[in-house]
């Protein structure tokens, strides 16, 4: 490859070395860099003389490194520049760099800068690497301090050297990227809000720390700790800096028993993230949006209720009027009665008596029996009267009940158990979902345990080898053997890698640890995101049911209500005057309406509460007691990766002691035979470090299997009740048919019977007529004594009754007045609820829709800044731009004040040989 760089193949040796410079950095982010943004990034435009030719793929890497001192105090700050071009074809592009002390990490030759921008001419073959680094004065995105206490006193981090004592360390690590910005959600209404809101650039991070064996019983709330291989302890911070899923500020810290102490230095590294892209972060802000739907939801069925419970209190005031006019009716009623009607009747009754008496004498026995004949005719149809009446009340009540309550009632049901049908439909949905899931992790977890025992077999291989190589025997056939070993180790080495090489054996083991921290973080945000869920769902359950409790309750003083206005209108002071009766059947006809429509509302927040139940059961016996399982193999896993990736680290360096070995075996060949020795002994720590690789990914397989099989199970359930629940939906459609069509036969009926009690009505007024005439035809003959007693009796009859309807009268009007009384409750009732209820529920429907909005709203602000704002400078057109912070804390060893010095003295010398070197060739 040739470039404006000056890279030519002789000085690829010089690069590599440069190369490692930035191993320190590349290593750190490259988890890190897994989360990143890496959609192409928009450049720079280029003008280049000749057009690209071939395929190349342009990946931009900006590195900020960050150098501070113990307590958080930036020292240094440094932009490493990577171009990694892979393909083959002639390209040729720009970079915005930072011009600024710009130096070349890949050879001696400067860099070609155009406007503040590195230009690059290159024939690629295969893949090619494009470092640089420069001063960096720009702003930082993160704020760190670090505070020491030492036995509860705070102490300067140069204190911790050589003493000893109960330490605590704490990290305060702080986004200070946010900016306002005017952001614009629903209210809850049906209308928006804008609200200005601070917005910060989100970020992720890891800090990590390996505290040597001084350390002792190191205890940490929020870090993963593990053994370094050495006798130390590796301390690492997993760090979401993106509100609302986490906060700008992460406080993380330890402490440890310190004995005759030194501090090590620490590691942060950082970068930007789209919360809408990553699934981590993806779930929380779909979270957020939908608790802002939900939110809105609330609201307008609050609202709906609310409404009808207003006209619950208009109808409850229209009915107290027509209560009041009734009680004053009433009053008039009982007036009429017992001040006329009463003493006319008695005056009737005296007057029939003296008739009777005059007509004693002229019986005749023909009269008698025409009389007795047109009585028991008229008795009869009397009876048919009576029981055609009485069936007449009874089909209407059946027509009634039908319509008013058995009609509305199936309907419900069948609604209901259409609701119950989507909402098992939905679940069943979502268990399907979760099943696959838990396939797919089960069919990864067999892939890595597949490859982890390959490993495994392949270091046993090779120690077998290793023990043969040991046995050799004659000077003469080692001589020749030590050139073959030689390429064999540099074989070995190229295999083993860096963490920053993908393809090598520690580079995958880096991927694989960076893999497992990601996914612990994410099984341990939706453990806790599961438990903060079935805590709230419970609250939100026990409102709903409050709610509902209001709504029967004024159901049933709307029952009471209808029973009161039915005993009234049966009243026989009531019952035979036609005004009475259709007042009173009116407000009985509102009230019902008036009910129907509360049962209708209780009855959907029945449902509405039912499914909340459903849901919190789901969450506690299955979904929170799976993620937590899931969680727990997921950390037994990582633990297992970094044993494997030390014991690939003491392998490597054990080889590269064999590698001086064998440079050293061209003066003496015994000490060939004990580098030879050294390696044997490094493939059986690999070989003990990939068995418990191994280990570790049989139980991750084993608990997703158990996942997977637990997913099936709820799969499998809700699609039972699914089925259960159609059956149900189209019984209880089915029903509610039915009854429609006996309603309307029941109104048929009710019509028969009407016009048979009218035909028999007027068969009794024929009867009537036929003994008026036989009285008349026998009034000569005697029979007007009959006819005068009956007379009198009547009349003694009738001054009964009109005693009785005075006494009735009176009762009417005290129970008018009564209810009279008791109506204003009902209108105040429904006011209160309204008010002190449904009111509030609207207000917390409102600020759930907007508090959610808000939060989804600055994740969405914050996901444009991160796609927007995720490159240090800016990255070449039609590339992808990777960015990362990394920040080196130093420790204190009680060596710092000894190099200042020894430099210092180094400048010294430095300036005194320049000064003889002057003076020499001045000719002194």
């Amino acid at each position: 490859m040739s470039t404006s760089l000056t890279a030519t193949p002789r000085h690829r040796a010089d690069r590599s070395r440069h190369a490692r410079r930035t191993r320190l950095a590349t290593t750190a982010v490259a988890p890190l860099l897994a989360l990143s943004v890496s959609a192409p990034f928009a450049g720079a435009a280029f003008a280049a003389d000749g057009e690209n030719t071939g395929t190349v793929d342009v990946v931009n890497t900006e590195t900020v490194q960050v150098v501070a001192d113990a307590t958080g105090a930036v020292q240094s700050k440094s932009l490493y520049e990577q171009l990694s071009l892979t393909g083959n074809g002639q390209v040729a592009l720009l970079n915005p760099v930072v011009t600024e002390g710009l130096r070349n990490l890949d050879g001696f030759g400067g860099v070609s800068v155009e406007d503040g921008q590195q230009v690059v001419r290159a024939d690629v073959e295969g893949k090619e690497n494009l470092r640089t680094v420069s001063d960096y004065e720009g702003d930082l995105p993160l704020d760190i301090s670090v505070t020491y206490i030492l036995d509860g006193q705070e102490v300067s981090p140069g204190d911790l050297v050589g003493a000893t004592g109960e330490l605590s360390v704490t990290y305060t690590v702080k986004n200070v990227t946010a900016k306002p910005q005017e952001l614009t959600f629903a209210d809850g209404e049906g209308g928006t809000i804008t609200k200005t809101v601070d917005v910060p650039v989100p970020m992720v991070g890891s800090l990590t720390t390996t505290l040597p064996s001084s350390f002792t019983d190191v205890r940490s709330e929020a870090a993963n700790l593990a053994g370094d291989g050495r006798g130390g302890t590796r301390v690492s911070f997993t760090m979401t800096l993106l509100p609302p899923i986490g906060s700008d500020t992460a406080t993380v810290g330890y402490t440890a028993t310190l004995t005759d102490g030194e501090l090590p230095k620490a590691e942060l590294t950082a970068l930007p993230v789209d919360p809408l892209s990553v699934p981590t972060f993806k779930s929380a802000a779909t979270s957020y949006e939908g608790g802002a739907e939900t939110g809105a939801e609330l609201a307008e069925g609050a609202s709906t209720i609310d409404s009808n419970l207003l006209k619950l209190r208009d109808g409850a005031a229209d009915l107290l009027a027509g209560l009041v006019q009734l009680r004053d009716g009433a009053a008039e009623l009982s007036e009429g009665l017992t001040g006329s009607a009463a003493p006319g009747s008695i005056q009737l009754a005296e007057g029939a008596e003296e008739l009777r008496e005059g007509l004693q004498g002229r019986a005749a026995p023909g009269a008698a029996q025409v009389a007795d004949g047109a009585s028991e005719l008229a008795d009869g149809l009397g009876g048919a009267v009576t029981g055609t009446g009485l069936l007449v009340d009874g089909s209407l009540e059946l027509t009634e009940g039908l319509r008013t309550r058995a009609l509305p009632g199936s309907r419900q049901l069948a609604d209901g158990a259409r609701d119950l049908d989507s909402g098992l439909r939905q679940l069943d949905a979502g268990a399907g979902e979760l099943a696959g899931g838990a396939t797919r992790l089960k069919a990864g977890s067999g892939a890595a345990l597949t490859g982890s025992q390959k490993l495994t077999a392949g270091l046993t291989q090779l120690r077998a080898g290793l023990g043969q190589l040991s046995g050799v025997e004659g000077l003469g056939a080692a001589a020749a053997g030590i050139e073959q070993l030689q390429g064999g180790v540099d074989a070995l080495l190229a295999g083993f890698g860096s963490a920053s090489e993908p393809t090598t054996l520690l580079g995958g083991l880096a991927q694989l640890e960076g893999g497992l921290a990601q996914l612990n973080t994410g099984a341990g945000q939706l453990v806790g995101g599961l438990q903060q869920l079935n805590g709230g769902l419970p609250t939100a359950k026990g409102g709903v049911d409050d709610v509902k409790a209001g709504l029967d309750a004024a159901a049933g003083s709307t029952a009471q209500l209808i029973t009161t206005l039915d005993s009234l209108k049966t009243n026989p002071g009531c019952a035979s005057d036609a005004v009475c009766v259709g007042t009173v059947t009116q407000l009985a006809t509102n009230a019902r309406q008036s009910a129907s429509k509360l049962g209708e509302a209780s009855a959907g927040l029945g449902a509405v509460s039912s499914g909340l139940g459903t849901a919190i059961g789901a969450l506690s016996t299955q979904l929170i007691p799976g993620a937590q399982a899931l969680q727990g193999g997921i950390g037994q896993a990582q633990a297992g990766a970094t044993r494997v990736t030390a014991g690939a680290q003491q392998l490597k360096a054990g080889t590269q002691q064999v590698d001086g070995g064998l440079t050293q075996l061209s003066t003496g060949l015994a000490s060939a035979v004990e580098g030879v020795l050294a390696l044997q002994a490094g493939a059986a720590s690999a070989e003990t470090g990939a068995g418990d690789l191994t280990a570790g990914i049989s139980q991750l397989d084993a608990g997703a299997g158990d996942l997977a099989a637990g997913a099936g199970r709820l799969a499998a359930g809700t699609g039972d009740a699914t089925a259960g629940s159609a059956r149900l939906a189209a019984g209880a459609s089915d029903l509610s048919s039915g009854i429609d069509d006996a309603a309307g036969g029941s109104a048929q009926l009710a019509d028969g019977i009407g016009q048979l009690s009218d035909g028999i009505g007027d068969a009794a007024d024929g009867s009537a007529r036929l003994s008026d005439g036989a009285s008349e035809l026998s009034q000569g003959i005697g029979d007007a004594a009959d006819g005068s007693g009956q007379l009198a009796d009547g009349a003694g009859e009738l001054a009964d009754g009109l005693g009785d309807a005075a006494t009735g009268s009176v009762r009417l009007s005290d129970g008018l007045g009564e209810a009279a009384e008791g109506a204003p409750q009902l209108v105040d009732g429904a006011q209160r609820l309204s008010d002190e209820g449904t009111s509030q529920l609207i207000e917390a429907g409102k600020d759930t829709a907007q508090n959610f909005g808000e939060l989804y709203a600055v994740l969405e602000a914050g996901s444009e800044r991160a796609n927007g704002e995720k490159m240090v400078v800016g990255a070449p057109s039609d590339s992808v731009g990777l960015a990362a912070y990394s920040f080196t804390l130093e420790g204190e060893d009680g060596a710092t004040g000894r190099n200042i010095r020894n430099g210092a003295a180094g400048l010294a010398l430095l300036g005194a040989a320049g000064s003889v070197l002057w003076l020499r060739r001045r000719g002194i």
